[in-house]
Order: structure tokens, then C-alpha cells, then sequence
């Protein structure tokens, strides 16, 4: 049996979710294969960075999945987060292979992604050490009280000290994510 395509499809890829039951299963497999609480803006930035689906048609799914109970959300952080529930677990369990394998390792790898960039975020720590000649940055992130990566750079004035602290703290999944890349990880 055909699908009807009924979903907004403005820079989708061939790939992408045409069906907005997809694109609900979709989200469900996220929600699982993550298993923790996912924030909107985050499966927003997963679906659209992947040209997947597009903003308007996941956030409608969101919406039809919380009234149909297979999801559920609280608000923290100025964003909403959502988890599976265990009628929303059933159903990404039995539906899931109804879409494509390259789309769920896609939508999969590219959350796991943020996540990690995330979770870098807020454990990000940048300490300048005056030293007899230039200063050390000490680049630290930690995920509560495991450290994921430490690392030291020389700056040989406090501007380039301060200048590579700064630009660490705002984006520290950055640094993380291209230790991670460049070892091929």
C-alpha cells in the first residue's frame, strides 16, 4: 500500500519524511534510541539539520504525540523537554523498521551528536594560569563529576589567554566534537 504524502516537504531531502506518521514514528525512534529527556529545539535542530523534516511538521508531531500519549514533556531551561512513554516505547518497537535504515541511523547519530555537545556545554570550565613567561588555558569539560576532556594550551599574552577561553566557552561542544571527529570516533 501506497503512503499519501501529507507533510510539508520545502528543503527535504530524498531521504526525508513526506508522511507525517513518519515523521511521528521517527521522533519516537529518537526518543528511544536516546532514552533521556530530548529538548524541542533540540529534535527541531536534528530533524531540519539533516533535512529530514522540516520545523513546522515536527512540531505538529510533537504535539499529536503528547495528545496521544506517547510522549510527555516538562519545561526547564527556557526549552521543552520530551520522553517516551511506554505506550510511545510499544510503538517505536513495533514501528521502527517501517522506516528506512539509512534515516534512523541518520536522525540517531545526528542526536547523539548534540547530545554530546550539550552535555559538553554545561560542564565546560576554561582556567587561565599565569605562568613566568605567557599563560596556560586549562580547557576542562566534564559530564558531573566525570571529566570527559581536559586539555592545555599556551597563549603567550593574557589577550590570546583570555581570547581562547572566551571562544571556548561559547561553543565548548565545538572543541569537544572535533577531538571526537578527528579521531574518527
Amino acid at each position: 500500500m501506497e503512503k499519501k504524502y501529507d507533510a510539508l516537504t520545502e528543503g527535504i531531502t530524498v531521504f526525508g519524511m513526506r508522511n507525517k506518521g513518519d515523521i511521528r514514528i521517527l521522533l519516537c525512534y529518537i526518543l528511544k534510541s536516546l532514552d533521556v529527556p530530548f529538548s524541542k529545539s533540540g529534535l527541531n535542530e536534528v530533524l531540519q539539520s539533516t533535512s529530514l523534516a522540516n520545523f513546522f511538521e515536527v512540531n505538529d508531531a510533537l504535539s499529536v504525540l503528547q495528545e496521544d500519549g506517547l510522549i510527555s514533556s516538562d519545561v526547564r531551561e527556557d526549552d521543552e523537554y520530551f520522553s517516551l512513554t511506554q505506550k510511545g516505547r510499544e510503538v517505536a518497537d513495533r514501528l521502527e523498521t517501517d522506516l528506512p535504515e539509512v534515516v534512523r541511523k541518520t536522525a540517531v547519530a545526528s542526536a547523539l551528536e548534540l547530545l554530546a555537545r550539550e552535555r559538553a556545554a554545561r560542564g565546560a570550565k576554561a582556567e587561565i594560569i599565569r605562568l613566568k613567561k605567557g599563560y596556560h588555558v586549562k580547557l576542562t569539560i566534564t559530564d558531573g563529576n566525570t571529566v570527559m576532556m581536559e586539555t592545555l594550551l599556551y597563549a603567550s599574552d593574557s589577550i590570546q589567554a583570555n581570547a581562547v577561553a572566551d571562544s571556548f566557552m561559547a561553543s565548548p561542544g565545538n572543541l569537544y566534537s572535533g577531538v571526537i571527529e578527528s579521531l574518527k570516533l
